[in-house]
């Protein structure tokens, strides 16, 4: 590592300017067994630094730092800050409906293959989407998936015809939140047995009709509300319930 480097290691860890004589206290102190003399390193620092400044534009990665006359304060340099820019998510195209039911079937599979579970598309979907064995235990998984609304809403619709047929012990149902932020798409999965979305359909937080509606909101502290009545955050990317 040249001299240069070690300074820009050093100074990346401390704010503001500094003069060259503590450059190098510091630069002794991070590498002890740097080969130039403690007396010298002070000139050889200065030199490297005053080097760099003149290097045109943005080659440069130190800067002199004024005085109130409008000169320079001698021997205190500054290392450039490049400011951090946040990368923002590529848009993601409008999509039917078939290719986000798929996606969100290929996303849960490849969470249960992480978890250690095989996992297998059911090659027609009769209300179950996926076959998940793990130590001689099997579950039927029923995928539903959903983009968020403009008050950041997750709605999904069970048919009830679907739900009594696969209605087991060893059924469960897989919602998948794709969500956005600031920089990047990402998944959270709110997984839920049949027999608990049952018992909330029989005290009222799911409505019983021909089709059940769950609208899942995400608020403001990050907990996700099953039909405004429910936290259900506890079950949200908890794949080892599947036992």
């Amino acid at each position: 590592m040249s001299l240069i480097e070690q300074i820009k290691e050093v100074m990346s860890e401390y704010t503001g300017a500094a003069h060259v004589n503590d450059i190098a206290k510091m630069v002794v102190e991070r590498f002890p067994n740097i080969q130039i003399k403690p007396d010298q390193l002070p000139d050889k620092i200065s030199a490297a630094l005053s080097a760099d400044t003149r290097r045109p534009g943005t080659k440069s990665s130190f800067s002199k730092v004024k005085n109130k006359t409008g000169g320079y304060k001698r021997g205190v340099y500054r290392l450039k800050r490049k400011p951090v820019v946040t990368p923002k998510p590529t848009l993601a195209p409008v999509l039917s409906t078939q290719y986000i039911g798929k996606a969100g079937e290929a996303a849960v599979m490849s969470e249960l293959l992480f978890y250690g579970f095989n996992a297998s598309a059911m090659a027609v979907d009769d209300g179950i989407d996926i076959i998940a064995s793990k130590d001689n235990k099997y579950f039927h998984i029923q995928v539903k998936t959903s983009t968020p609304s403009e008050n950041w809403t997750f709605c999904f619709l069970i048919k009830k015809s679907s739900f009594v047929a696969k209605d087991s012990f060893q059924t469960f149902y897989v919602f998948l939140l794709r969500g956005c932020d600031n920089c990047r798409y990402y998944n959270d999965y709110l997984i839920l047995p049949s027999s608990q979305i049952r018992q909330l359909i029989e005290v009222g937080i799911i409505g019983d009709g021909q089709t059940f509606s769950l609208r899942i909101q995400r608020d403001t502290r990050g907990r996700y509300i099953l039909n405004a009545k429910q936290d259900v955050t506890i079950s949200v990317n908890t794949f080892s319930q599947l036992t």
